[in-house]
């Protein structure tokens, strides 16, 4: 009776340490009333758009970075399955420099077919960008981004500290 009564014990401070994961469509409600909630105003061209690092929050929302303080929510057209999985990610702009909702897209070095159109792109405050993290995602880390302006033409590559590689 009592290691009945002490396996159980120990089942269910077990349970009580583990964490809860969200699923994709769980994730994406909470963003979408974190974007309600905090009044994000969605852009459609973010100029002098230079990557730093950027984070997958679902399989349809992102955030890219341009320095620890300038980060973006992007919202995709489709879900994009590979974003949570891939080290690091390609972005298609048609204006260098430049991010357009509606006209650019990314995708992961492993899938250069399967492009994910940007839907919608919200400015972040640092505050804001911490928020939906520690929401959404808790476990994030940064990871490298890899640029590239047209398939045809040579991509230019960056890690996560900037130097070209």
């Amino acid at each position: 009776m009592k290691n009945i009564l002490l396996l159980v014990l120990v089942l269910l401070t077990l349970g009580g340490c583990a964490t809860q994961r969200l699923s994709d469509p769980e994730k994406s409600a909470v963003i979408e009333k974190f974007i309600t909630t905090e009044n994000l105003e969605a852009r459609n061209t973010i100029s002098a758009f230079d990557m730093d690092s950027w984070t997958s929050l679902s399989d349809q929302y992102l955030i890219l970075r341009t320095s620890p303080f300038r980060s973006y929510l992007v919202k995709l057209t489709m879900r994009c399955n590979d974003l949570n999985f891939s080290p690091s990610l390609l972005v298609y702009s048609r204006i260098p420099n430049t991010l357009s909702a509606g006209f650019d897209s990314v995708f992961t070095p492993d899938n250069h077919m399967f492009r994910c159109n940007i839907s919608r792109i919200y400015p972040l405050s640092k505050t804001q960008n911490k928020a939906l993290i520690a929401v959404v995602n808790p476990k994030a880390q940064d990871k490298p981004i890899e640029k590239s302006s047209d398939d045809n033409e040579d991509s230019i590559s960056k890690d996560a500290t900037g130097e070209d590689g």
